[in-house]
């Protein structure tokens, strides 16, 4: 049949072109869902988990989608483009309707639908010889008049694989879910419309975009109702359901009515008027026999309608027939009748399904199913009706029956995998699921509980984000839900997605988890607390003036730490929140003000300080709150605009020891007012429990004062003159006010007669103690070694090198005269330690003017040399600077450690290693040499430990 003119035929006659057409006859003539494949293609709108752009290159694809999702719809127009077109390919459109009880596999419905006389192989041949593979395309395999279990789809994949043809299945996700083993599988997922494909399908329908994604199903529903004159878009998916089956049913009445009020043929005369009293009993009677129509298609368990009982029920006389398909309400489906749509079919079944028998079949199943899981829709809808007609409360026994079976280890994994997906459903679809509060947060803890090793599927951010929840019970069963998270933290993306979404609204409830210190199961230490706080800081741009609202509100430390760092990155936010809350009514808020106007003052641009002086100003009013004029009296004082009007104020606050003002506030005033903050600083340290650590720190860290000298000068600053007197006072205070020098000499700011005013003309008059303190201090390199500090009230930072000169100088003034081995000593362990860190022949110089200081009497010698040996086999850098001693240079006086050290190191000993030896082994009977620890031809080692 080469000349394509016969009609198909087998054989030798059978060839592309008789294929093509017995094919293309059958999708003419094939049902698709609601209409024909023709109409149902043209009504697709691309979207990009669709089948456009995608040929099925496999023996078999499995599209899956939720009723409504446009699995049909999606075939058919993967069908439409394949026949049409210069290179026409075959496909043939099957639905599980046309398969009879007898099939053991797909072949004999392909046979059937290629008109009984072509054997599939030899078609599939032709196809595959002509380089187009035939497609079968089997929707709605549910429908089929029995189960359809693994052994069938495994042996119909092989027979259709063995004739070279490719089966692309459309079904629901439970019904491929028991059918493993089948050989590789494509499959392929529809979900909801979102994105620019939500916006096109809406604008086709006639309907407002939805805030959020949506099956097509829906949108041609709502389409449905709009052109109707219903302008009231129904809120969930029974609502929506129920309002277009009502349309239906009154357009069907309509066309009975009419019908009836027609004349008789032999008749003549006008129709009847019809009333609309007769059309609402019309209405009432059609959807009482759809109902009825449903009854009888859960008894056959298929959704199927026999041809008897819709003959019964919808005669051809009467036009009942030809109104219930006119307006879709029934579609034909192989041999009987089917609702144009799952999700109707389901809401109508649901309303007539014994929902006591069938929960407790489905829960009593162990490992075999009670009934098949593509019904799971049929019970989810009758569950939904429950909560339709009694409302959250009638649901509650059957969420709680449910929720025990799932949680019951003895049920089974049948009964678990129902329980689940029922109670998903049935909480999704409940009228108020506030109302199931107890129950949600059982099993937000459950999840919790478990991790991301949860037994309990399906029930993921998506499910927690349908649920209809007031903000306060989302956000706490969200901070249960983000210890469930894994890796992925898929709950803390949809809590970010959530926070960016509802904006100032959601932060308080945010706040609140600040307080909640559980851990999370799959990052061990962190805790939920952790979590809200990164997510607050992280989108602190979204609301950030409600943000510090929420925080204070808090009252929680982690509050209080993030408004702290807030308060440095947020200036101008914080700025104007302690303004806010310096007019508050509440005192807590004027307590707040006071804090963070303090810790934001430092980072306050030029408008931020003018409100911290007018928040100042106003808690300084406030004469019921004396604690709090401290606060403002520091905010006063840092403002140069305010600084003289309130210092005396302030400086009485500090003597009367305010918790407010500081010595770090009231080092702001010292280049204006020295004379003033010194006497202030004095007088308080005099008192008994003066602590002069934090003055000294910011007398260090000041530019030179008026009157005093600098780097060029021997006269000291008034501030070391007063560090002096201090010292005086209380020798205790040495090491704090070693410190202070230590600091000025890093920053160029002491002078050459800084140490005769802190340690007198005679510093060796002075108590160990004392000297100690100022000599380690000389002989420690400035931290950090190599780089700069940031400047400080003045006073410039340098290279760590550049005060050396002075502190050299300073050093050596102390060792002129000093002859104690406790102050000697530890400086000797200083110079040791800090051996890496300063020139070599400064160390050489310094420990030469130790060992020559160092007391001989009374095994003073001993001393030195059993110090000098430990300190080597505690620092490497100076293990090799005793062994790399120059020969022309004089070495301290050797001792039996050093000889043993010295002969060590000409076995070949690395240097530390020898003088750790040295220390602990019994001191050999060497050879008295020069005294001296060089050892030529020593072979150099790596000096490490």
């Amino acid at each position: 049949m080469t000349d394509g003119r016969q009609p198909a035929g087998t054989g030798s006659a059978l060839d592309l072109g008789a294929v093509l057409r017995l094919t293309a006859r059958q999708l003419a003539g094939a049902a698709a869902g609601p209409g024909r494949i023709a109409e149902l293609a043209a009504d697709r709108v691309d979207r990009p988990d669709g089948l456009a752009g995608e040929e099925p290159g496999t023996a078999l694809t499995v599209l899956v989608g939720e009723p409504g999702s446009g699995r049909t719809t999606e075939l058919a127009a993967l069908a439409v483009r394949r026949a049409g077109g210069a290179r026409a390919l075959p496909t043939l459109w099957l639905r599980g309707a046309d398969l009879s009880p007898g099939d053991a596999t797909l072949l004999p419905a392909v046979r059937r639908a290629l008109g009984g006389e072509v054997p599939p192989s030899a078609a599939a041949a032709v196809c595959t010889a002509a380089g187009r593979p035939l497609l079968v395309l089997l929707d709605a395999p549910e429908e089929a008049p029995a189960v359809l279990g693994a052994a069938w789809w495994s042996a119909a994949v092989r027979e259709l694989a063995e004739s070279g043809v490719r089966l692309l299945v459309a079904c629901r996700p439970e019904s491929w879910e028991p059918h493993p083993g089948v050989g590789p599988v494509r499959l392929h997922r529809l979900g909801p419309l979102h994105g620019e494909a939500l916006e096109r399908a809406a604008h086709r329908y006639g309907v407002p975009v939805p805030p959020g994604p949506a099956d097509p199903l829906r949108l041609r529903l709502a389409g449905d109702l709009r052109a109707a004159g219903v302008t009231h878009q129904p809120c969930d998916q029974a609502e929506l359901v129920g309002g277009w089956f009502d349309l239906r049913c009154l357009r069907a009445a309509q066309r009975l009515a009419e019908e009836a009020a027609r004349p008789a043929s032999h008749r003549k005369g006008v129709p009847a008027p019809v009333t609309p009293g007769q059309v609402r009993r019309l209405a009432a009677a059609v959807a009482g026999r759809l109902h009825t129509a449903a009854r009888r298609m859960l008894g056959l368990g298929q959704s199927i309608l026999g041809r008897s009982d819709f003959a019964e029920l919808f005669p051809a006389g009467g036009g009942w027939a030809r109104a219930v398909l006119a307006e879709r309400l029934l579609v034909p489906a192989g041999d009987g009748y089917r609702p144009a749509h799952e999700a109707v079919a389901d809401w109508l079944q649901g309303r007539q399904l014994g929902l006591d028998a069938a929960v407790g079949r489905v829960l009593a199943a162990r490992q075999r199913p009670g009934m098949p899981r593509h019904r799971i829709h049929l019970v989810a809808a009758a569950l939904r009706a429950v909560g339709d007609r009694g409302g959250a409360p009638a649901l509650e026994p059957w969420l709680r029956r449910l929720w025990q079976a799932l949680t019951d280890p003895a049920a089974g994994p049948e009964a678990h995998w129902w329980a689940a997906r029922l109670l998903r459903a049935a909480l999704a679809g409940s009228p108020a699921p506030a109302t199931h509060r107890a129950l949600l947060t059982e099993l937000a803890g459950r999840l919790a509980a478990d991790g991301p090793r949860t037994a309990l599927t399906g029930f993921g951010p998506a499910f927690w984000a349908g649920l209809a929840l007031p903000d306060p019970l989302r956000w706490e069963l969200l901070g249960l839900l983000i210890r469930a998270d894994g890796p992925e933290q898929a709950h803390l993306q949809h809590a970010a997605a959530r926070l960016r979404a509802d904006g100032p609204a959601a932060l308080p409830h945010l706040c609140r988890r600040l307080a909640d210190g559980r851990g999370l199961p799959a990052r061990p230490g962190v805790t939920v607390a952790d979590l809200v706080q990164d997510l607050l800081y992280a989108h602190r741009a979204l609301a950030v003036d409600e943000l510090t609202e929420a925080l204070v509100a808090a009252a929680h430390p982690r509050a209080d730490a993030l408004l702290t760092v807030l308060a440095a990155e947020e200036p101008s936010a914080l700025c104007r929140a302690v303004d806010r809350w310096s007019h508050d009514p509440r005192p807590e808020r004027h307590v707040a003000a006071a804090a963070y106007g303090l810790r934001t003052a430092p980072y306050a641009g030029r408008s931020g300080r003018e409100l911290l002086r007018f928040t100042a100003l106003t808690l300084l009013a406030r004469e019921g709150e004396p604690q709090l004029h401290g606060a403002a009296l520091a905010l006063l004082v840092r403002d140069p605009l305010t600084r003289s009007a309130h210092l005396t104020a302030a400086l009485a606050a500090y003597a009367a020891d305010d918790p407010f003002v500081t010595p770090e506030i009231l080092g702001l005033a010292l280049a204006s007012h020295p004379a003033a903050v010194l006497t202030a600083f004095e007088t308080r340290l005099t008192r008994p429990g003066g602590v002069p650590g934090p003055v000294l720190r910011v007398l260090a860290e000041a530019a030179p004062l008026v009157g005093g000298g600098n780097a060029a000068s021997a006269l000291p600053d008034p501030a070391t003159r007063l560090a002096g007197r201090l010292l005086h006072g209380h020798p205790e205070w040495a090491e704090p006010v070693a410190e202070y020098l230590g600091r000025r000499l890093a920053r160029q700011c002491a002078g050459p007669g800084d140490l005769t005013a802190l340690l007198g003309a005679a510093p060796g008059g002075r108590p160990p103690a004392v000297r100690r303190a100022f000599a380690l201090m000389l002989a420690q390199q400035p931290q950090p070694w190599g780089s700069p500090r940031p400047e400080a009230g003045g006073g410039r930072e340098v290279p760590s090198a550049a005060d050396q000169p002075l502190r050299r100088e300073f050093l050596d003034r102390l060792l002129a005269t000093e002859r104690d081995p406790a102050v000697l000593g530890p400086l000797l362990r200083r110079v040791a330690q800090h051996a890496d860190r300063q020139p070599p022949e400064r160390s050489r110089a310094v420990v030469r003017r130790l060992a020559d200081a160092w007391p001989q009497g009374d095994g003073g010698a001993l001393g030195l040399d059993a110090l000098l040996v430990r300190c080597a086999g505690h620092s490497a850098a100076f293990a090799r600077l005793l062994a790399e001693w120059p020969d022309d240079a004089r070495p301290p006086a050797g001792g039996p450690g050093l000889r043993r050290m010295r002969a060590l190191l000409a076995r070949g000993r690395d240097p530390q290693y020898a003088a750790a030896e040295a220390e602990h082994a019994p001191v050999l009977a060497l050879p008295v040499g020069s005294g001296g620890v060089p050892v030529p031809g020593r072979r150099r080692a790596h000096g490490t430990l």
